[in-house]
This record gives structure tokens, C-alpha cells and sequence, in this order.
């Protein structure tokens, strides 16, 4: 006669309950991967207009953003009373614009904006708000920003940081500074506050790529 002990309920209940949270855990990756894929194929069967920025009456803030030429390098410099180094970008008609390739050369953090044709008012499209390196510690030399979906016949990339930019202490501020942090301390019983400042250099852009879908 064969000895059966029966399981206790609380252990059934136990085992039924991980093996609902293995499945759904199991589920939810599944439908990662498929959207996911969904996106890739999506994005390969895209069929992109030609660059836009190579039509003629596009107008620059530096012409070599647009020339077509990866080898030269446009600048942005920081303007007197701003804080703001701007690369901006005014087609001769509104476009849809659904891509943008930045070929890099010391952006760190940057936004891409378009002038909004309903408010007149510059709006964000995208923002890189984190220090951009490959592997190997190198600065990211390409974005590649998909999805965009805006029209404009004015576009900037407006930069917040480069990676040549330096940071000066001060005691005093000019209105104009860019100050990033204040450091208070005591010396000797004696209240003393410090101004970390942004010393800006040059923005620099090899070039602009810009797409939209092709009919």
C-alpha cells in the first residue's frame, strides 16, 4: 500500500503563485522584444526624403552646417548678452520634419528646438541632457534622432555644454555669467561665498543631415 502525504495548502497556493509570476514576468519581456522588433522593422522599411538641408535658399548661421562636407566644422559662439550658443537653420518653406542627424565635434549637451508657426515660440523637439562617450571614451561623434514630428520653417540646436568648456571660480558675477554652482565656506570664522562659472568655448558642428518622409 503506497504512502501519500498530501500537500499543505499553503505550499500549493506558494508554488501556483510564483509560477503566475514567472509567466507574467515571461509575458512582459515577450511584448518588450516584439515592440521592440516592431520599431527596428518599422525605422528599416522608412523611406526618407533627400536632405533637406542641401536645397538651395536654406539659410545658416554658418554655412559649413550645411555645405555637405564632413571635414570643415561650423561654429557657434556665444553671443554678449545671452547665455545661449545657437546653430540656427531657416528653410525658404515649412517643413515636416521626421529625422535629424548631427555630425559632432564637442557637443556635450544640447536641445533641438523648432519655431512653433502657431505661437511663434521656439518649442523642444529633443534634448541630450547626458555627457555623450563611446567604449572606448571618446565623444560621441553622430546622433541619429528619429521620430520627430514637427513643422517648421526654423529650426536651432541650442547648446547648453561642449566639451572644451571650462569652469572658473569666482567672488564676484558679472549678470552675464552662467553660474553652474555656488560653494559657500568658513575660513578663519569668516563667511566666504564662491561662484563655479561656465567659460564657454566655441560650439562645433561638422554638419546637419535633416529628413523628412518621402512621397
Amino acid at each position: 500500500m503506497l504512502n501519500y502525504t498530501p500537500r499543505p495548502w499553503t505550499e500549493f497556493v506558494a508554488g501556483r503563485t510564483i509560477r503566475w509570476i514567472y509567466s507574467g514576468i515571461l509575458l512582459a519581456c515577450l511584448m518588450v522584444l516584439l515592440i521592440f522588433l516592431m520599431g527596428c522593422l518599422a525605422s528599416l522599411s522608412t523611406q526618407w526624403s533627400d536632405n533637406l538641408m542641401l536645397e538651395p535658399d536654406v539659410e545658416v548661421t554658418d554655412q559649413r552646417l550645411v555645405d555637405g562636407n564632413l571635414e570643415t566644422v561650423a561654429i557657434a559662439l556665444r553671443p554678449q548678452k545671452n547665455k545661449d550658443r545657437a546653430f540656427v537653420i531657416k528653410f525658404p518653406q515649412p517643413q515636416s520634419i521626421r529625422r535629424l542627424i548631427i555630425h559632432n565635434q564637442n557637443l556635450l549637451m544640447f536641445s533641438l528646438e523648432y519655431l512653433e508657426p502657431k505661437t511663434n515660440k521656439w518649442e523642444i523637439a529633443h534634448s541630450v541632457r547626458s555627457r555623450n562617450f563611446d567604449r572606448s571614451g571618446h565623444l560621441q561623434t553622430k546622433f541619429v534622432i528619429d521620430r520627430l514630428r514637427f513643422t517648421s520653417s526654423m529650426i536651432r540646436i541650442k547648446v547648453n555644454r561642449t566639451i572644451d568648456d571650462r569652469i572658473v571660480t569666482k567672488t564676484v558675477v558679472n549678470p552675464d555669467d552662467h553660474v553652474v554652482n555656488v560653494i559657500k565656506r568658513t575660513f578663519a570664522g569668516r563667511y566666504a561665498k564662491f561662484f563655479r562659472v561656465l567659460a564657454p568655448s566655441p560650439a562645433a558642428i561638422r554638419e546637419v543631415e535633416a529628413y523628412k518622409l518621402a512621397q
